[in-house]
Parts: C-alpha cells; sequence; structure tokens
C-alpha cells in the first residue's frame, strides 16, 4: 500500500514551497481543513478525483505527489483514462492493484482487476485476493473466486471470510486439497454452515486430527457432535467426552 506518512511529508513539504498555510490548501480544494491536517500527519489519503487538482496547485506531477513508482504511475494512467494500455504493456501485477487499491474508488479497482486477471488467468489465488478484499464489492470478489481452481489449504479462506456470503464460503470450502489443523478453522466456523463445518470435521477425523475439535463443538449438527465423541470415548476413554458433554 501507499505509505501515507510518506504522500503526507510530500503534502507539506509542496504546500510550504508554496508558501501556503493549510487553511489555504483545504479552500483551494474544498475540502475542510481537518482534511488537509490528517493527509499531512499520515492518518489518510486524498481521495482519487483530489489528486490532478492538487497536482496542479502544487505543479508537480501526480507521480510525484505519491513518491511511489509503479503504484503512482498506475494511479496516474487511471485518471488519464489509458489504463488498459498501460496494464497490458507494463504488465500490471495483482500485487501493485492491492497496493494501489486504497486511494482507487471501488469500481476503478475492479474494472481494474477486470484488465489485470484477464492477463494473468493462470496465477490467481486466493493470497491475490485477500488484499484486494476490502476494496471490492461481494459481487466481483465472488466472480473472481469462481477462476480459483483450488484452495491448498484454511488460511487462504480466512481471509477472505468477513468479506464473502455464508454461501460463497461453503462452496470455496468445497476446493480445500488439505483441511490443514482443525484449530484453524475455528476462526471460520461463525461464517460457515453446519452441514460445511460437518464435512470438515469428518475429514478431519479421517486424518487423526480428532483432538482439535474442541472449539467447533457447538457450530455442529448432532450427529457429527455423536462421531466426534464416539471417537474420543474410542481413542481415550470416557473421560475424553467432557468438554462435547454440553452439546450432545
Amino acid at each position: 500500500m501507499f505509505d501515507t506518512r510518506k504522500v503526507g511529508k510530500k503534502i507539506a513539504e509542496l504546500r510550504k514551497a508554496k508558501n501556503m498555510t493549510q487553511m489555504e490548501l483545504a479552500d483551494a480544494m474544498g475540502v475542510s481543513y481537518q482534511a488537509v491536517s490528517n493527509w499531512e500527519r499520515g492518518n489518510s489519503m486524498p481521495d482519487i478525483s483530489k489528486l490532478p487538482e492538487l497536482a496542479v496547485i502544487f505543479g508537480c506531477s501526480i507521480d510525484e505527489l505519491l513518491c511511489d513508482g509503479k503504484k503512482s504511475e498506475l494511479v496516474s494512467h487511471i485518471i488519464s483514462g489509458n489504463t488498459e494500455e498501460y496494464v497490458k504493456e507494463q504488465k500490471v501485477t495483482l500485487e501493485t492493484v492491492a497496493e494501489a487499491a486504497p486511494v482507487l474508488k471501488p469500481n476503478q479497482t475492479e474494472s481494474l482487476m477486470d484488465m489485470v486477471i484477464n492477463e494473468n488467468m493462470d496465477r490467481l489465488t486466493t493470497h491475490d485476493l485477500i488484499g484486494i478484499a476490502p476494496f471490492v464489492r461481494e459481487e466481483f470478489l465472488e466472480k473472481w473466486l469462481d477462476e480459483v481452481d483450488g484452495v491448498e489449504n484454511i488460511d487462504g479462506i480466512i481471509g477472505l471470510a468477513p468479506f464473502l456470503s455464508k454461501k460463497t464460503l461453503d462452496k470455496l470450502v468445497e476446493k480445500l486439497t488439505k483441511v490443514g489443523s482443525l484449530k484453524d478453522i475455528t476462526g471460520l466456523a461463525p461464517f460457515l454452515s453446519k452441514k460445511t463445518l460437518d464435512k470438515l470435521v469428518m475429514k478431519a477425523i479421517d486424518s487423526g486430527q480428532i483432538e482439535e475439535c474442541n472449539g467447533l463443538y457447538p457450530f455442529l449438527g448432532q450427529e457429527t457432535l455423536y462421531k466426534v465423541a464416539d471417537e474420543l470415548v474410542k481413542k481415550y476413554g470416557f473421560k475424553a467426552i467432557k468438554g462435547i458433554a454440553p452439546f450432545l
């Protein structure tokens, strides 16, 4: 992502070079004094629609204003309207889009992602989408997830969980090639359906991970709970079902 402190420092330097107060810059930009103050403190970034105006006031380029090579170039081309050509020529990566997303509008990020994904279809992973998830609408994120061939482990899903519907998460979990640790699944449990969780637990039991089910008991169906209890008794005796007993 852009270094907001670095950009803020640059804005402050350029403002002072023009002998302007924060209030004068705010009036010239049509924003509040607090907005300019937050920019310069590194607490926030100017909206992308304000960047050309800032560049004109300071007599500099947008690249100079944003202080960050590839990401700055990308934002400049989005503003100028020749994004598609730039994406193809410069082979813009999904990582660069994710880094630039905080200063872009959701529809700009979505359009840009479509372009880059079309250029890089053979390398789309859930990891690529985690960085972009907070900046796009759910329907776009779900559309891109349909293009992910497989999910190696639960970590790739946990990062996306707050941005997806339960139905989409269930479908994504079905693509798992490796369940991993059930302790990792605990953080995802509130976002999944009982049916999907039951399947995960049954896979984990077959893999010998019965001991790691504790945090999942409140989210499981009765039939699965009985199966877990049965496995615990077989392996450790009746004392082992003390933790699961309240849910049976």
